[in-house]
């Protein structure tokens, strides 16, 4: 039996990295199941918003000991931290030989929140996007975007 599926438009963030992979993966689909290729549709936003953020943490102040939960839990593997010579520098130019390195890779980070939780030590904030209008008007010259839908707070007159 074959399912027919139906797409007609995937909503993403108003990124380079992100619409990419977002076309290489409707690529990919068409390769396999005969489908119609949806829009493109970026996101952006004019205020904060939920659905612009990121998780940020200075891997430098991660306990080595840490079991590292957030690398476990991300589901975009947008955490890597390593051990090693921290290249942070640390206050009065000190350095921890055991201290962690890495942290949030910010291209992969799509912001789902499930980070924020399972830190032991509570260091992962929250970052939030207000999107560059020149940044976005950059991205719509490019052939791989097909509409754009802007999250407003409402506060600004027309």
């Amino acid at each position: 039996m074959w399912c027919q599926l139906r797409v007609d438009c995937i909503d993403c963030a108003a990124d380079a990295s992100v619409v990419s992979a977002v076309n290489e993966g409707i690529e990919a689909a068409r390769e396999i199941v005969p489908l119609r290729r949806p829009w493109v549709m970026i996101s952006v936003n004019d205020n904060e918003d939920l659905h612009f953020r990121k998780a940020e943490f200075d891997p430098a102040d991660c306990p080595p000991d840490c079991s590292r939960p957030c690398e476990v839990v991300c589901p975009a593997n947008a955490i890597s931290l390593v051990e090693g010579k921290s290249t942070v520098e640390l206050p009065h130019s000190t350095r921890s030989p055991g201290a962690l390195k890495g942290g949030v890779i910010t291209e992969r980070c799509y912001g789902c929140g499930r980070c924020f939780p399972v830190c032991p030590f509570d260091k992962i904030s929250v970052v939030t996007y207000v999107r560059n209008a020149t940044a976005t008007t950059e991205l719509l010259k490019r052939d791989n975007v097909d509409a754009v839908e802007i999250h407003t707070s409402g506060r600004y007159p027309l």
